[in-house]
This record gives C-alpha cells, sequence and structure tokens, in this order.
C-alpha cells in the first residue's frame, strides 16, 4: 500500500467493546497522534483542516467542541481534529477508558462510538466533519431501540477515502479489511 503524507505507521487503533446501551463497533478507532499540528498556531488553523477533510471528502464540517454526555451517531463515521487545547474525552460509554485528545491529534469514530468530553481546557476546540457529507443523527443511548440502533451503526459503510490521505490512508488499511 501507498503511504500518504501522514505516513500508514502513524496511526494508532483503539479496539472499543460494545457497552449496552452504546454499540460502539467492531471497526476501531483510528488516532492520529499531532497530525495536524503544523497548523495549529495559524489563525485559519481550522479553515485549513476543514479543507484537508473536504478535499478528502469529509464534509459537512464544523468547528466548535465534544459535547459533555455520552453520544453517538448510528449512521455516519465521524473525524475529529483538536485545533487548540486539550480534553479528557471518554470513548465507549460509562466506565470506558479515558483519553487525552490534544491540540494537533485526529480521531476517526466508526459509528456507533460513543464519545463524552470529560473535562477540558478553556481554549479546547476541535474541527469535525463526516464521510461524504453525511448529515449525523444523535444517539444517547436509547435502550428500547438499542438493537435497532446497533445494527444500522454496524452497517454504515467503510469511507472510500481517509480523511488524512484520501485513497491511500488508514482507514484502507485497518477498516476495508475488516468491513468485508
Amino acid at each position: 500500500m501507498k503511504e500518504g503524507k501522514w505516513g500508514k505507521n502513524m496511526v494508532d487503533t483503539f479496539h472499543i467493546k460494545e457497552n449496552r446501551p452504546f454499540p460502539n463497533n467492531e471497526l476501531p478507532v483510528l488516532y492520529w497522534p499531532k497530525a495536524v499540528e503544523e497548523w495549529t498556531n495559524e489563525k485559519k488553523a481550522g479553515q485549513k483542516v476543514l479543507a484537508l477533510f473536504e478535499k478528502n471528502g469529509y464534509t459537512n464540517g464544523w468547528v466548535n467542541g465534544i459535547f459533555p454526555y455520552h453520544h453517538f451517531h448510528s449512521n455516519t463515521h465521524e473525524v475529529l481534529a483538536c485545533i487548540a487545547g486539550e480534553a479528557k474525552v471518554q470513548l465507549g460509554g460509562p466506565d470506558a477508558e479515558t483519553y487525552t485528545f490534544a491540540k494537533g491529534d485526529v480521531l476517526l469514530l466508526p459509528a456507533g462510538v460513543a464519545h463524552k468530553r470529560l473535562e477540558a481546557t478553556a481554549d479546547f476546540q476541535i474541527v469535525g466533519a463526516y464521510p461524504n457529507g453525511q448529515k449525523p443523527d444523535m444517539q444517547k443511548g436509547d435502550t428500547e431501540s438499542y438493537e435497532d440502533l446497533k445494527q444500522r451503526a454496524s452497517q454504515v459503510k467503510v469511507p472510500e477515502t481517509d480523511p488524512l490521505d484520501g485513497a491511500a490512508g488508514a482507514v484502507q488499511q485497518h477498516w476495508k479489511n475488516k468491513a468485508q
């Protein structure tokens, strides 16, 4: 496989187990430490990251933060890039692992993976986007619809492109084989 700008070995993966009522996903979370750090001290960091994501097929983007409650999207994957500050983020629902998400880091969350900001610096800011401009649903762990939401999240197609490297990136290396 061809290596992209960010390098295929520069990504870490986290496997998030099912944690009812949060389905999570068999696909791993992809984590690129300091992947966009070169842009974080620029005035238009958010616009530069959004442009990179858009170039690689991740649109419907925004600049903001992470909600302080457990939530997930059953209909789309989500890429997040930290452009300022840092936060402690819990991935997978209550009693799950906590990760530090810092300036320059990028996460690609598979559909169904719960995420919550536990604490953050005052300047914490992220850029988010979705493959093919998908509009995310907002799920907070509905126990009555759990099985339907779990099935829906597991059936979200693997994107054709990687948010950082387009057609030659970690999505193809870590997600394509698992989804087939």
